[in-house]
């Protein structure tokens, strides 16, 4: 039995890291720094498949699919390394006998907190495509969608697909090393969430017969299952794994870098996540989507079953700060109450209030101006109405309302001073809404006049 290949190369020392990394976070582009990336692209994509011209034949159109994740700059650390998409970009523009080389992808949440044009910018992913010689940056939200029925899909069986990634003859699959609240690790499988657009489902994200599911859609406890479904709509022909800088600890969005100057290459994705979670400290098994995506024979995440070439995977582990989910007592003042409530709204709330306190907000000086605030969700047989009383109270998700429980929900709203609804089954939009509303609320509080009525 053939095992699959997973590459792990090394660079040297980046002259940018230095800059790039706490204390001054500033991403700086050196010259240098590309070129040792690209070399060592160019070393992990000959140990996982020899030639180049085994993936790519003559003429055919390439696309590069980074995991462009949010409207964030570098130096937040949740989005692809410039540097590498530019190292991949040149390295497959100048070695292939591609007709086209492209790169294009759809943020998350992108819809509430920038399209592809603006992330791509922010990023910086956008000229460093350029710089690497791309033909084209596809704003993947700009294009047209494909129905796709899923072939074998758990809980996504119809999947409205951006165009350019069902017309690639090549897909690059080019996702950052990160961790993740909801699915434990985000990789090459779940790099795959930008194929489709952005709704969430207080938006109408689902048709009347509940078939399409999209980007925001099964946020839950399906969350891995749609990554996989994702997945079975079209493999990638390579997965790159960007783990120059990656994260650890609050990822997606609100993590810390940690410098691991390694790429990881192999056309089996499901392999690669397994080697790359391993490298982080975890087993496979352990992420909800490679577990699934094995059992579902969609790649091999065993180990033992799997030929990792190049830099031994046990000369680089390192055991990364895992996320914490859970919002509940995390910050004073801040109080949330999900006694029955799961991750689509548990573990968004935690993002958006890491956010919030992350920001720079003066934190003491926004709850002797606003006041405490009280986030609810789910059912909650044992909350009493009075907790949100002369308080701004949060309603979050769509379940409260099916629950017995909902009229503690229905009273504690005429109790608060003020009361801010964020619907949606998953609201995952609330990762950037509620920062903003704590920001708004703050901003009012210190500077009515900017405020308009």
């Amino acid at each position: 039995m053939n095992h699959p290949k997973v590459a792990i190369t090394r660079t040297p020392s980046l002259k940018g890291n230095a800059e790039f990394l706490p204390p001054s976070r500033k991403y700086r582009r050196y010259a240098a720094d590309v070129d040792a990336i690209e070399a060592a692209v160019a070393e992990a994509v000959k140990l996982a498949v020899g030639s180049v011209d085994k993936l790519i034949k003559p003429g055919q159109t390439v696309l590069i699919k980074p995991n462009l994740a949010f409207n964030a700059p570098p130096e937040s650390y949740a989005v692809v390394d410039p540097r590498t998409v530019e190292a991949v970009t040149r390295y497959f523009k100048k070695n292939s006998k591609a007709g086209k080389v492209l790169v294009g992808d759809n943020p998350s949440l992108g819809k509430h907190v920038g399209r592809a044009d603006i992330a791509f910018k922010t990023s910086g992913m956008e000229e460093a495509a350029r710089l690497g010689g791309a033909d084209e940056v596809i704003y993947f939200d700009e294009q047209p969608t494909v129905d796709v029925v899923v072939p074998g899909g758990k809980v996504a069986k119809k999947y409205k697909v951006f165009k350019p990634f069902l017309d690639a003859d090549v897909v690059i699959n080019l996702p950052k090393m990160k961790v993740h609240l909801a699915k434990t690790v985000t990789l090459g499988l779940a790099n795959w969430q930008g194929i489709g657009p952005n709704h969430h489902p207080a938006e109408g994200g689902v048709d009347g017969k509940g078939l399409h599911m999209w980007q925001q859609g099964q946020h839950r406890n399906d969350i891995n299952a749609k990554v996989v479904d994702e997945y079975r709509i079209r493999k990638a022909d390579l997965t790159i794994i960007d783990g120059i800088i990656a994260m650890e600890g609050q990822g997606p969005h609100a993590g810390d870098p940690v410098e691991m100057n390694l790429i990881l290459a192999g056309t089996d994705t499901v392999a690669v996540d397994a080697v790359t979670s391993w490298i982080m400290g975890f087993e496979p098994e352990e992420i909800g989507a490679i577990r699934m995506a094995f059992t579902e024979g969609l790649g091999e995440r065993r180990m033992d079953h799997i030929d990792v070439v190049g830099v031994p995977a046990e000369s680089v582990r390192k055991f990364f700060r895992r996320a914490n989910g859970d919002p509940v007592g995390m910050y004073a003042g801040l109080d949330v109450y999900t006694q029955q409530s799961c991750p689509g709204c548990f573990v968004n709330i935690r993002g958006a209030l890491d956010s919030f306190v992350r920001s720079g907000v003066n934190f003491d000086d926004f709850r002797a101006k606003v006041g405490d605030c009280v986030f609810v969700s789910g059912g909650l047989p044992d909350f009493d109405p009075e907790t949100a009383r002369g308080k701004t109270l949060f309603v979050i998700g769509d379940c409260w309302e099916y629950f017995p429980t909902s009229d503690n929900i229905r009273q504690a709203a005429k109790l608060a001073k003020a009361v801010i609804y964020r619907p949606g089954c998953a609201p995952v939009y609330i990762f950037a809404q509620i920062n903003g509303d704590l920001q708004g609320l703050y901003k009012q509080a210190t500077e009515p006049e900017l405020v308009p009525a």
